[in-house]
């Protein structure tokens, strides 16, 4: 649903209201802006349509792409859902819908992340995620199929590497018309250009409406083979209607994602109607997709109160974050991401001590999620434990390896603890993955403070 290449500000917009959730989460968002690949110049033939197109990205590059993408967009996506019996069973409906597509090859894989707003997306390569927002809201494996379908949809059509290919052909054109302004001396010319790197991005955000057609039709056919009810895509677009009306901002969000969602509704009950009887009477699958979720559905509303404080903690109303992340929390208090972010709002309201005891008890309940171990780093820094914070910032930095931000906050951690030597060589690591880098200024500075130019 969000576009798989192209990084959505939204992803981070519900961090954006303080200092502390952002860096959680920014480091993250640098190094994705990073990735890219430039492959050489090739006509190949589209997958599904048959018809050759211009490609900037090939296969072996889509694939090492998605690879390299996919535990970043993991973590940006509040990490994994910690049930392993979850997961193998989103994989294995993805696997089902992947093997009777037009590339059974490709490595797929399939997750289910915490993040509490409904959507789903797809990277190159086939590495697809659905998050806990819209699976806690599905009825049956059948509309589960359907998401993951559409999302398989876009990987076969390669919609990613087509937009790749006109980002960098908008690129290079805006690059000559720099060019040509620089040697006639435009007044503006720098403006213009800022101004069409701009409208760039914007053209790029979302998928476009025939590629979300194309998906829907791919998705039906994948989950229609595979011998699920059709049924379960129209079930999905009710579903997103439903959360469109409402919140409106969802609705504005889904559209921009997924365009024309009454026509979409519409093109799934006629397609379903011209299906034969023998496959509108399919069963729908919904005792063991039920067994599956029952946990996410019955953590649902401590998640829709989370997703809510989110975005209140982006308006920096943080007694009103706080005070709903306090009711999830007593609801489910082991549950390691929404206590983190409740010491991250109660660091963010001077409550210091208490926040290191949720802090604490939050990173160790989820070591795997990147944005509680950088929270609980960065609560118990900024209360000067420097000791107690070194363990955070190594979790962090294991799940996410080679974060300048990271690594920097890991060697202020070291230094304050008064391990000098390894604070200096997290520092110079700093210097060699982001040299000209305002990371890299801090991180020579501190290295100069410390009496060394490069670490020993």
């Amino acid at each position: 649903m969000a576009h798989p290449y192209v990084v959505n500000p939204r992803l981070f917009s519900a961090h954006a209201g303080s200092s502390l959730f952002r860096s959680a989460m920014g480091a993250v968002a640098a190094l994705v802006l990073g990735i890219g690949m430039l492959g050489s110049a090739a006509c190949t033939v589209n997958p599904v349509t048959g018809k050759t197109q211009l490609d900037f990205m090939g296969e072996t590059q889509e694939i090492q792409l998605g690879k390299n993408l996919y535990p970043r967009y993991t973590q940006q996506s509040l990490g994994e859902v910690p049930d392993p019996r979850l997961e193998a069973y989103v994989d294995r409906v993805g696997l089902k819908l992947a093997r009777v597509s037009q590339r059974p090859q490709l490595p797929w894989t399939y997750n289910a992340v915490n993040d509490p707003e409904v959507n789903a997306y797809a990277l190159p390569g086939g590495k697809i995620s659905i998050t806990r927002g819209l699976l806690s809201r599905l009825d049956n494996e059948d509309e589960l199929a359907a998401v993951l379908g559409h999302e398989t949809g876009h990987v076969n059509a390669r919609h990613a590497a087509q937009a790749y290919t006109r980002q960098v052909l908008a690129q290079l054109a805006l690059l000559g018309a720099g060019i040509y302004m620089d040697a006639h001396g435009t007044r503006n010319a720098r403006l213009y250009t800022v101004a069409g790197m701009l409208g760039m991005q914007l053209m790029f955000a979302s998928y476009s409406r025939n590629q979300e057609r194309q998906a829907d039709q791919l998705g039906f056919e994948y989950m229609t083979k595979a011998g699920y009810n059709p049924e379960g895509m129209v079930g999905v677009m009710r579903i997103l209607l439903h959360e469109g009306k409402a919140q409106p901002s969802l609705l504005r969000r889904m559209f921009a994602d997924h365009p024309m969602s009454s026509e979409r509704l519409a093109t799934a009950e006629a397609s379903v109607a011209a299906e034969p009887p023998a496959v509108r009477t399919r069963p729908i699958r919904s005792q063991r997709f039920l067994a599956a979720v029952r946990h996410i559905r019955e953590t649902r509303p401590a998640y829709d109160r989370f997703a809510k404080a989110r975005r209140l903690l982006a308006r920096k109303k943080t007694a009103e974050a706080e005070s709903l992340l306090e009711e999830s929390v007593a609801e489910w208090p082991d549950d390691g991401l929404l206590r983190g972010y409740l010491a991250g709002a109660e660091a963010e309201d001077g409550k210091l001590e208490r926040a290191m005891q949720d802090a604490q008890r939050a990173g160790d309940n989820a070591p795997h999620i990147f944005v509680v171990q950088m929270l609980a780093g960065k609560i118990f820094l900024r209360a000067k434990r420097y000791a107690a914070a070194v363990p955070f910032f190594d979790n962090a930095s294991r799940i996410l390896p080679n974060l300048p931000e990271v690594e920097l906050l890991r060697g202020e951690a070291l230094e304050g603890a008064g391990r000098t030597r390894e604070a200096a060589r997290a520092y110079e690591k700093v210097r060699r993955l982001a040299p000209g880098s305002d990371a890299s200024a801090e991180a020579s500075r501190r290295l100069r403070s410390l009496g060394m130019a490069t670490a020993k």
